[in-house]
Order: structure tokens, then C-alpha cells, then sequence
């Protein structure tokens, strides 16, 4: 099997950012287990076809399981959100949403309250692990000076091939969000696997230089939270260690997404700033939200002090899934 991608957009461009740091607390689960053997060993880029319609869930709806599966040979764990009210006779959105740095998966559940959205918004949840790295912390393999030594791109790929073999999952409505290194792998989904993930948030996010440089399979709907006190991912960038500004990297995403204007104002209040670039090309949109004094922190989350002011202006979690409902593969 080959590596497939979807549609006639190929761009080129490199773009730079760090990885580091990641975050974590709030929110519950209740954890049963289960293994799912998986072994691919080529990432699908490219919506597949759901089989789990009609299946019976693996867990109690409204409830969290912790499960794993084998990716390239290794073992891989990850938690899955199951809504409450979920039916497995009608197609449901999934959002994958990765933790930071030194994190894991059960902290970004309960950091970002993604499952309690999802409550309320019938929408699949997963939380994937990552693993351990040459500095001994956990985190994902984008590029960095100390990732682990894993395909992580085609770890996502065997996953949501597993889970639409498991559950009803809606192919053409799968989201990507993370933040910090897993903002970092969001975005090396976004270069990577845009052919069958519909759109991205990125918050705080430490983005390395890709080898060969960024080249999505279309126009990608791109969104990035970002505090202006960052200490771990600056905003104003590190070339020292491949860092850009942020808004460079935004404006990188606005040249691949062949968008005409921007960026303009469309949000402000207190500590927040919304801004976007428009007339992109396939409905594409570029946003990004500028925290005034923000940390390396997800807007919205209960505060972490050691990692910076955390904004209660908006909320990363609501503004994701609000951006999300905007798109679908065609």
C-alpha cells in the first residue's frame, strides 16, 4: 500500500515552529480496557470507508475506556470518549485531541473537558498517548530534538482506520487538535494527512521544520491560539532552535491556503484578539486568536500557574468545535 493523498492542491513550503511543553487537569472518566490488535504499516491519507455502523459500542455511553492497538509493531494506548446518547446507526464526528509534552492523554481529557462537549454535541472523542523520548519524557514524533523514535503520522492513520472499523464514525467529519508538542503534531497531520482530516486547531503550538517542508493534499481550514507571554513556545519566535514568530507561521498557512486578503480583525475583547485570513481557496479559512498576556496555556482551562495566565476571554474547546462544524471532506 501506498501513501495516498486526496484532491489536486499540492503546495510546498516550509514552516517553523518549536515543541516543548504541554499542560494537563480537569474532568473525569471512568476507564475500562481493551485491545485492539492493528498493524498497517502504511498511513492512509484518504478518507476510508466506516464499517462499525451498526456494532455495539466497546463502552457505556457517556463514559471514557482506556484501549491500545499495534502500530508499526509497537504497542500504542489511547482513551476513547464515547457521547452520551451515542448511536451506532447514525455517522458521528471525531475529534483527536493530543496532549503536550511530558503529558498524557488522560491529563489532556481532563485539561481541555473535551468529553464534556462532547456530551453535548454527540461527537467521538479520542485522546491518543504518546511515547517516551530520548529525554525521557512522552511526547510526539515531529521533528524535534528529542522526539521519540516512532511514526506517530501512521499511529494516527491505523487509529482512526481502527476505530472506523469499531464504531459509526462519520469519515468526512474528523478533526485534529492538540496543543503545544501535540499542537506540533496537529499541525504535522495538517502538512501530512489533510486528505482525510477535515480541519485543525492548533493551541500553543511547538511546530519543527518538516523535512522536504509542508505539502497538504488541499487548501487546509487552519486554526491557532496563542499567548503573547508564552515562556515556552515564544510568540515572537527563537531561531535558535527553528522557532518562527507565529504569525509568520500563520501567514505560511495563508500562502498554501491560496487566501487573498488578510489578516483582519474579526474578534476583540479584553485580552483577545481574532484574526483571519480570507478568500481561500476550496471554502478554506486561516484563523488565529492573539492572547494578550497569555501562557503556554489552552484558553479557557482551569489555570496552571507554573506555565503562565490562562485567558477566560474565550474558550479553546468551544471555539475548536465551533470552527470544526464549519467543514467536511467533499
Amino acid at each position: 500500500m501506498t501513501i495516498k493523498y486526496a484532491g489536486t492542491w499540492l503546495f510546498a513550503t516550509t514552516l517553523f515552529i518549536v515543541l516543548l511543553s504541554g499542560c494537563a487537569q480537569q474532568a473525569g472518566a471512568s476507564p475500562s480496557a481493551t485491545t485492539t490488535p492493528v498493524t498497517h504499516g502504511s498511513i492512509v491519507a484518504t478518507p476510508i470507508t466506516t464499517t462499525g455502523c451498526g456494532k455495539a459500542p466497546p463502552t457505556v455511553a457517556g463514559k471514557t475506556m482506556e484501549a491500545t492497538l499495534t502500530s508499526d509493531g509497537i504497542q500504542r494506548t489511547y482513551r476513547l470518549h464515547l457521547p452520551v446518547g451515542y448511536d451506532p446507526h447514525r455517522m458521528t464526528p471525531l475529534v483527536l485531541d493530543f496532549h503536550g509534552m511530558n503529558e498524557t492523554a488522560q491529563e489532556q481529557e481532563r485539561y481541555t473537558t473535551y468529553s464534556s462537549l462532547a456530551d453535548q454535541q454527540q461527537v467521538l472523542v479520542v485522546y491518543p498517548q504518546g511515547v517516551v523520548g530520548s529525554n525521557g519524557k512522552v511526547g510526539w514524533a515531529t521533528y524535534g530534538q528529542f522526539d521519540p523514535t516512532v511514526n506517530d503520522v501512521l499511529f494516527v492513520s491505523d487509529l482512526l482506520t481502527a476505530l472506523q472499523h469499531q464504531l459509526c464514525v462519520d469519515s468526512h467529519r474528523i478533526y485534529a487538535t492538540g496543543i503545544s508538542n501535540g499542537g506540533g503534531m496537529t499541525n504535522l497531520l495538517a502538512c501530512q494527512m489533510a486528505g482525510r482530516i477535515a480541519a485543525f486547531v492548533a493551541v500553543a503550538a511547538a511546530i519543527y521544520p518538516i523535512p522536504g517542508g509542508c505539502h497538504p493534499a488541499r487548501p487546509v481550514p487552519y486554526l491557532e491560539f496563542h499567548g503573547t507571554a508564552d515562556s515556552i513556545v515564544h510568540y515572537d519566535g527563537r531561531p535558535a532552535v527553528h522557532l518562527a514568530p507565529i504569525m509568520q507561521t500563520m501567514q505560511s498557512w495563508s500562502t498554501l491556503d491560496g487566501c487573498r486578503s488578510g489578516p483582519t480583525t474579526f474578534f476583540q475583547h479584553a485580552d483577545v484578539v481574532g484574526l483571519q485570513w480570507t478568500g481561500c481557496q476550496s471554502g478554506s479559512m486561516v484563523q488565529h486568536y492573539r492572547i494578550t498576556g497569555g501562557g503556554h496555556t489552552w484558553p479557557g482551562a482551569r489555570p496552571v500557574p507554573r506555565l503562565g495566565a490562562t485567558t477566560r476571554t474565550v474558550s479553546a474547546t468551544r471555539l475548536s468545535w465551533q470552527f470544526f462544524q464549519r467543514y467536511h471532506l467533499a
